[in-house]
């Protein structure tokens, strides 16, 4: 320490206030001296001093002792709170002395004493930090390190406690970390923190939790972050979350060109670097290891050409590599490479697949046939087959529902949905391609057509022998034993009888309790379906659903040869390349051979049918079962007769392991030998099948035969369910759940007998909805038993399953049309007799005077949706809610803001008068301005959003351009009624997105945004038809609160039917004047011109609901209330100049970007 800076810190401890009689004379050592000065502070000082010196004593030289002490002398006399400071300078150094030599430690101590000169809360962490740093820090690297954490300090208690917390972190860091990257990691917290200390502090957080992760990277990760920094420092805290999900899955290798890649993007501005590091990581992961490399050069390369571009290439890689192989995707980004030599614009639209150029050069490299691409083909198909709309969606989406079917990628159908594979690439033209969801479509619509789910289990069978109504069930078998049980033990059980003052006499006999009780009465067993009915005839429901899926799906294909002929070359070229990817029988064992030879007879085998050799009167039989089926004149009852006895057959054949040399071929003459015996011959004795259904095990494992034999069969059926497994699924035929989709489709197409005697419809409990999932077979395959991650999916599976339900009830279908009134245009004023009825005047401009109480409203409060929607808009926009939700954040105003040097206030303004009093010491006339007070500066806005939800935003978005005019619908009401079903049903139908969804994206959006700045606002929808239907939704009300129920009733926005403004408008107004606000908005979104029955017909009709629109919005000035359009109406300027004269209005010329501007024109109309 220099002679200048020891002055200095003398100086500075003439401030601090020492204790009386603590001074010393000259040359007392400094440890004595210590000792007596820090007996005036708080005892841990000289606690913590004293255990030190005496363990420092022993170890260190007198000399180096006495300039210890004289350090934490120092230290303590700095200011008033640096006591603090030297305990923990104290409790440290014995620990620091361990790990340094003695003139490191003392340089050591002084670095300590000139961090507490800046503030003793940095030498506090310092010294606290320090036994732990030295560990994995050089002595030399003392000072750097101090400097580096000090630099994040500037005066204030945030960069006092960013500085602490780095000081605090350093150990952790340095266990990752060389010491240079921690410098750097430093460099880049300094930057950051010139904009945010938060920021920097989450930054330094996520730091130590990412940098373990990644090492061998992190200084090429700090690099890219200190760009970030720089450019868009508000980006830090998504480039850190997007590396903690992304990166952490890479391995090296790919990690670093990644990283790499997005700070070569991020320097030219055009990309946000965490997109990139998400994108990117996604990618890689779906593509395989060896072609990484390969594919982050070709990312590098567009890059070089265009920056832009290159994200759009990584982020639609795995969809493009869905249509064809890596070299083709080589070529393709090859061509895209000369697109993007024109300009960026046409690079970015090409790898966004947006291009006609992109598109075509796909389909000429590709065979493969994406469902968004044919969907509109298929329904027309599907259509032609049946006669009646069958809607067609991806697969995916039936799976993400997790309501019981789980394979993303194969077809199935729930009973009136067809669910297909996103993407078909199996063969070499797309010709095939296309021919292959042909015939899955086809087979779909089989099940529908041919009544798969309309199974009812007392319908007779065409071509059997009904067995089902005398066969029991597994549950009735169980019931009756537990009964049997019951009283077997009441009858052997004497009860005994006590004659007072004497034992119980040997010789008592009494009725058995058995004989005495009446039986109780027997419970009737309920099913939801009658498939569940079915199947619960079943001990092994697995190998009964097995035998079932494979006799319906071939009375399916029998249907299909018969009626649709043409469709049965694609069919048979189907089914032999699904016969050709079966397993090999002899590689089975005998149980389930036998099933794997039922699937390849019902695709069409003929020949080398291998059986195992001791089954094979077995297997003609169940090959007889299946051609018996595969006719016209089966029934889905033939289907299920047909798989009681296959299951008779099965049961009976242990699931044992086979040799190659157990197998015989089964060739046709044989078995046509077998059959002519007799065609009306059942293949087996009904008698045989109903003992053998009494003797079957109860579920518990309890057999009805209590013999040894019995107990001996019961075991090996035991053992035989564990040991078997289902047959590979037949891929063209998908998965197929019949009791799941009876029920849902029993709920979509319900029928009179469905109904109770009283008329309603029984409501299915959740407690039924779990008896059905336990006991369903095809749930079985999906559960383990004991395992609680099993039993949570399993819950969240039931709960919803309950709401596809609800959503499928007739009784809760929103929006039922009831009676509508219908009035004559031309006739007289309208009275509100019923509740939540209002009636309004309508002007007529060519009259230029109000038609009085001409519409009536019908106030209606939105019902419940599901808040999927909400969540799902909010996490897909999270970028975009963020950046919203800042310039919100700008809008709020300082509540209270702090006016200080008045001549009058709340209080002195403590400034002011330590000024004034220098002044009066110094003979200058004091400032007289001494007090402040606080100015209340309060947001005092209130704003309606008024959605219109007419029919034609069903609309789809690419489809917008149509004409909004075209109205079209009919005046007669029943005919209105006609028209206005096809419209909503046909937006109903689409699976991309409409105007009204664009709506509510906004809405969301906003809606979350506005809770930050504290506005009134209410939501609002109108729709209706005819002057005297006009219906007013609401979905928040203005002096409602924001809560879970509102993201619900978004949820249930949708098209109705008309759109007459005016009156809607008018009750918005006074919804509005009842709110105490300076300033009032009404913000009407809209996708057209108001149009309804005699509002907007023709010719000077569209000018007559203009005009009233015009009116109200006039009314609504005159109350003080500022109202606002936006429609996405490209021809909305045609109407708009005329309506929307002297106000406010967007014409939007994108719909996409509604979510994205809604907010921005809040935020400008409301400030």
């Amino acid at each position: 320490m220099t002679n200048s800076d020891k002055n200095q810190n003398s100086k500075q401890g003439q401030g601090v206030n020492t204790p009386e009689g603590s001074k010393a004379p000259p040359g007392t050592p400094a440890t004595l001296l210590a000792k007596k000065e820090l007996a005036g502070f708080p005892a841990p000082v000289l606690d913590r001093y004293e255990n030190a010196f005496e363990k420092l004593s022993g170890r260190l030289a007198e000399e180096t002792c006495e300039q210890w002490a004289s350090e934490g002398l120092e230290i303590v006399r700095k200011t008033v709170r640096s006591w603090e400071a030297a305990a923990e300078f104290f409790e440290a150094s014995v620990a620091v002395q361990r790990q340094l030599p003695s003139g490191q430690f003392l340089k050591w101590a002084k670095t300590g004493t000139s961090l507490c000169a800046d503030s003793p809360s940095l030498a506090v962490a310092y010294f606290k930090s320090s036994p732990r740093a030295m560990l994995r820090l050089r002595p030399r690297y003392i000072d750097d390190w101090a400097n580096v954490c000090r630099a994040l300090y500037r005066g204030t208690w945030k960069s006092s406690a960013l500085s602490c917390r780095l000081f605090e972190a350093t150990p952790t860091l340095l266990e990752t970390l060389s010491f240079e990257e921690f410098c750097h990691f430093g460099e880049f917290l300094e930057v950051l923190s010139r904009r945010s200390y938060d920021q920097a502090g989450d930054a330094l957080g996520a730091g130590c939790d990412l940098f373990p992760k990644i090492s061998g990277d992190v200084d090429r990760f700090i690099n890219l972050a200190q760009i970030v920094a720089e450019k868009s420092w508000r980006e830090t805290a998504s480039l850190f979350d997007s590396a903690t999900a992304s990166l952490i899955e890479l391995g090296p290798q790919h990690r670093a060109p990644l990283i790499t890649l997005a700070r070569r993007l991020a320097v030219t501005g055009v990309s946000d670097a965490s997109g990139v590091l998400k994108d990117g990581a996604n990618t890689l992961n779906r593509v395989p290891t060896e072609t990484r490399d390969r594919l982050l050069e070709m990312t590098d390369g567009v890059a070089a050409v265009s920056a832009p571009a290159a994200p759009e290439f990584l982020r639609v890689v795995p969809n493009v590599l869905e249509r064809v192989t890596f070299e083709q995707m080589a070529q393709w980004q090859s061509d895209g490479l000369r697109a993007a030599r024109d300009n960026d614009e046409a690079a970015v639209s090409y790898f966004k697949l947006e291009s006609a150029r992109s598109q075509e050069m796909l389909d000429s490299l590709s065979s493969s046939i994406e469902l968004s691409r044919v969907r509109e083909i298929i329904l027309m198909y599907c259509m032609a087959l049946t006669g009646r709309s069958i809607d067609i969606q991806a697969a995916q989406g039936l799976a993400e529902k997790n309501i019981g079917w789980f394979q993303g990628e194969l077809p199935t159908t729930e009973g009136t949905t067809i669910y297909m594979p996103s993407v078909i690439n199996r063969y070499t033209t797309k010709d095939e391609n296309f021919g292959f969801f042909k015939v899955i479509s086809t087979h779909q619509v089989g099940h529908i057509e041919f009544g798969s789910f309309t199974f009812n289990f007392v319908t007779p069978s065409n071509l059997f022998d009904d067995l089902r109504p005398r066969l029991p069930g597994a549950r009735e078998l169980e019931a009756a034993r537990t009964a049997d049980e019951e009283a077997r033990k009441k009858a052997s059980q004497q009860p005994e009888v006590v004659i007072f003052g004497h034992e119980t006499p040997d010789n008592a006999n009494t009725p058995s309790v058995a004989q005495s009780e009446p039986a109780p009465e027997e419970k009737k067993l309920e099913f939801l379906t009658d498939m569940g009915r079915f199947f619960d005839l079943f001990h092994e429901r697995r190998l009964a659903l097995d035998a079932f899926t494979v006799l319906e799906s071939s009375r399916i294909d029998g249907h299909v040869a018969g009626l649709y002929p043409g469709i049965t070359a694609m069919y048979n070229v189907v089914r032999s390349a699904a016969l050709e990817s079966r397993p090999d029988v002899t590689d089975l064992p005998a149980r389930e051979a036998l099933v794997e030879f039922m699937v390849r007879v019902s695709l069409g085998q003929v020949d080398n049918m291998l059986v195992p050799s001791e089954h094979k009167e077995a297997a003609r039989k169940l090959r007889r079962l299946i051609r018996t089926v595969t006719s016209r004149e089966a029934s889905v009852e033939d289907a299920a007769e047909a798989a009681i006895r296959a299951y008779s057959i099965l049961i009976d054949i242990k699931n044992e392991e086979l040799d190659d040399e157990d197998f015989e071929q089964l060739d046709p003459e044989e078995d046509e030998q077998s059959s002519d015996s007799g065609d009306d011959e059942d293949v087996v004795d009904p008698e045989s099948v109903i003992q053998q259904f009494m003797g079957q095990p109860s579920p518990d494992g309890e057999s009805g035969d209590d013999s040894p034999d019995g107990q001996d069969d019961q075991a090996s059926e035991g053992e035989s369910e564990e040991d078997y497994s289902s047959p590979q699924d037949v891929d063209y035929r998908g998965e197929f759940k019949p009791e799941l989709s009876q029920l849902l489709s029993q709920m979509q197409l319900m029928e009179n007998d469905e109904f109770s005697e009283s008329g309603e419809m029984e409501p299915i409990t959740q407690e039924q909805l779990e008896e059905m999932m336990k006991n369903a077979p095809e749930m079985e395959l999906e559960q383990t038993e004991g395992d609680k991650d099993g039993e949570q999916q399993v819950s969240e599976m039931l709960e919803n399953l309950m709401k596809e339900l609800q959503k499928r009830d007739p009784e809760n279908q929103q929006f039922q049309p009831g009676p509508m009134q219908h009035v004559d245009e031309d006739g007289g004023p309208l009275n509100a007799t019923e509740p939540d009825t209002y009636t309004y005047p309508e002007w007529d401009f060519r009259a230029n005077e109000y038609k009085p109480d001409w519409c009536m409203i019908h106030e209606k409060i939105m019902t419940d949706g599901e808040p999927n929607f909400f969540r799902d808009t909010l996490a897909d926009n999270a970028l975009l809610l963020a950046q919203i939700k800042r310039q919100f954040e700008l809008v709020i105003p300082e509540m209270y803001r702090k006016q200080k040097r008045l001549e009058d206030g709340e209080e002195h303004d403590l400034d002011a008068v330590l000024e004034a009093v220098i002044d009066l010491h110094a003979g200058v006339s004091p400032d007289e301005r001494l007090y402040w007070r606080r100015n209340k500066n309060e947001r005092s806005v209130a704003v309606a959003f008024l959605l219109d939800m007419s029919a034609s935003t069903a609309e789809a978005i690419d489809e917008a351009k149509k004409p909004s005019d075209d109205w079209g619908a009919p005046d007669d009401p029943v005919e209105y009624m006609v028209w206005l079903r096809s419209r909503r049903s046909e937006g109903m139908r689409r699976t991309y997105k409409r105007i009204v969804d664009v709506e509510k994206e906004g809405i969301t959006l906003l809606v979350n945004s506005l809770e930050t700045l504290g506005d009134t606002y209410g939501i609002f929808g109108f729709s209706g038809y005819g002057r005297e239907n006009v219906e007013f939704y609401t979905i928040k009300d203005l002096d409602e609160k924001f809560s879970d129920i509102v993201p619900r009733r978004i949820d249930r926005i949708a098209p109705l039917h008309a759109t007459r403004m005016g009156p809607a408008i008018r009750h918005t107004i006074a919804k509005l004047a009842e709110v105490d606000a300076r300033s009032r908005f009404l913000f009407l979104i809209s996708d057209g011109r108001p149009q309804d029955r005699g509002y907007s017909r023709e010719g000077v009709e569209k000018e007559y609901a203009v005009h009233d629109t015009r009116q109200a919005l006039v009314e609504a000035r005159q109350e003080g209330i500022t109202p606002f359009c936006l429609t996405v109406d490209k021809a909305g300027h045609d109407y708009m100049k005329t309506m929307m004269e002297d106000f406010s209005y967007e014409v939007l010329p994108d719909i996409s970007l509604l979510p994205v501007r809604l907010p921005q024109l809040y935020r400008n109309l409301t400030t």
